[in-house]
């Protein structure tokens, strides 16, 4: 297939017979600064560099990559494999490497699919265009010294058309080194005098920097249970690095145990817990740590199948409590205390009728009370209701999170404004997107993990250190 197989020019019959597949929120937004770390981009080129599973095309030479597979499924697959659910592709694919890389690192807009709103394609002349749209474009001429994380662009035979795009390792002052996918059928490392008339110039990322500050605290952030050894790892602050609190327990014995997380205590810090659906019982505490449960009552809970348990704080007293929703007729039955007995609102809905409805907790409008809505996985919408009962949406907004295989969808105070909005995580790439707004548009926080390393994982959400 030659050394180089990548291209930016663009078939307009090709692009109108393409079907449009989101990885994130959509719409280009205006939104709070959060700073990518250029260190991270780099490591996410590298851990693909190293990837022996995906870094080269299979069969060699066919075109057939992870890459494009990821972005692009309206791509010929006839004679691909198939690895960690995503089906691969043929195409071009430095683009797609180039932009799979940078949105694991969580650069800003990287996320947002292309047909809705989004700059970045498979074609590498998007990367210019990236740069000239967020002002973050340098020509080679320029004087400009490339930095680590940038996307370095480049036009063969000097013809006005970009041909090729790769992610900067490293620069000195005469060679600039790179990363880079579908070089020679696989990812390489490489290198180039800066003066080669080849590059054309850099893209940097939006808020790059080498030495990013931790988001403030005092918000909700995350973390994980893994059901294979009972352990949990959370983090006070949003973005990947080492667990705040980690802590092993017995919960691997218990098949089927559902993990809930809340503020049990009126501490202001959530912690967490778990409901046996195996005999209808809830098991609390309020630190982190393994021990006896601070709280614990039996129900007749299991006697109601695929009951979704819900926690939140109902009442506005500052205590999370429990409560479930039943599918087979779309009743919510929410309780106050820390123990059985009637519900203290019970309301019914149509929702049984959305197949895979996926039922959402949150205080939308800051007034203390939590209250519900759910989000619908066959078209991407959201609908959010601040009262506890049944009723036309208070906020409703359309994505399209629907075409992210197997998305977790998420709610989180992410700003500390005392509102909750939502957010997901991508199970296929481990990487997290969250907005501040109850409306569709580009992430506010996005970052990436090696999360979806661990099968089973289950995504946490909660204010573990109330700062």
């Amino acid at each position: 297939m030659g050394d180089i197989r990548c291209t930016g020019r663009r078939l307009a019959a090709a692009l109108a017979a393409t079907t449009v597949v989101a990885t994130g929120l959509t719409a280009v937004t205006a939104a709070p600064a959060f700073a990518v770390s250029r260190p991270a981009i780099v490591s996410a080129a590298q851990s693909e560099l190293n990837n022996g599973t995906r870094n080269h095309e299979s069969p060699m030479g066919s075109g057939c990559n992870y890459y494009t597979g990821f972005f692009r499924p309206w791509k010929p697959g006839t004679g691909c494999p198939s690895t960690g659910g995503v089906q691969w592709r043929d195409s071009d694919w430095c683009a797609d490497f180039a932009k799979y890389v940078w949105r694991k690192a969580g650069v800003k807009y990287a996320d947002i699919p292309e047909g809705s709103g989004g700059v970045l394609d498979g074609w590498a002349a998007s990367f210019k265009n990236y740069g000239t749209t967020y002002g973050t474009w340098h020509t080679r001429g320029s004087g400009y010294t490339p930095q680590p994380g940038d996307a370095v662009v480049f036009d063969w035979d000097q013809s006005g058309d970009i041909d090729h795009v790769g992610i900067v390792k490293s620069a000195d002052g005469s060679t600039v080194y790179t990363i880079e996918g579908n070089s020679g059928d696989k990812i390489q490392a490489k290198s180039y005098s800066r003066s080669n008339v080849d590059i054309v110039g850099y893209s940097a990322p939006v808020n790059g920097t080498s030495t990013p500050e931790a988001p403030p605290e005092g918000r909700d952030s995350t973390g994980y249970y893994n059901p294979a050894d009972g352990t949990f790892h959370l983090r006070n602050a949003l973005g990947d690095g080492a667990s705040s609190t980690a802590w092993d327990t017995g919960l691997e014995t218990i098949p089927g145990a559902v993990i809930l997380t809340g503020d049990w205590n009126g501490d202001g810090k959530d912690s967490t817990g778990y409901y046996n659906p195996a005999d209808g019982t809830f098991h609390l505490r309020n630190t982190h740590d393994d021990g006896a449960s601070n709280a614990a009552w039996d129900t007749g809970l299991e006697t109601i199948p695929g009951a979704v348990v819900l926690t939140g704080d109902w009442n506005g007293d500052g205590k999370d409590s429990t409560g479930y929703y039943d599918p087979r007729d779309g009743t919510f039955h929410l309780r106050n205390t820390h123990d059985d007995g009637a519900s203290n609102t019970a309301w019914g809905t149509g929702m049984e009728t959305i197949p895979g409805v996926v039922v959402l907790i949150g205080d939308w409008n800051g007034d203390g009370k939590d209250s519900t809505g759910y989000y619908n996985p066959a078209d991407g919408t959201f609908h959010l209701r601040n009262a506890h009962s049944d009723g036309a949406s208070d906020y409703a907004w359309g994505t399209s999170l629907e075409t992210v295989p197997g998305a977790v969808v998420l709610t989180g105070d992410w700003n500390g404004d005392g509102k909750d909005s939502v957010g997901y995580y991508d199970p296929r790439d481990g990487t997290f997107h969250l907005r501040n707004a109850l409306d569709e548009g580009a992430s506010d926080y996005a970052w990436g993990t090696e999360l979806e390393t661990l099968p089973g994982a289950v995504v946490l959400t909660g204010d573990w250190n109330g700062a």
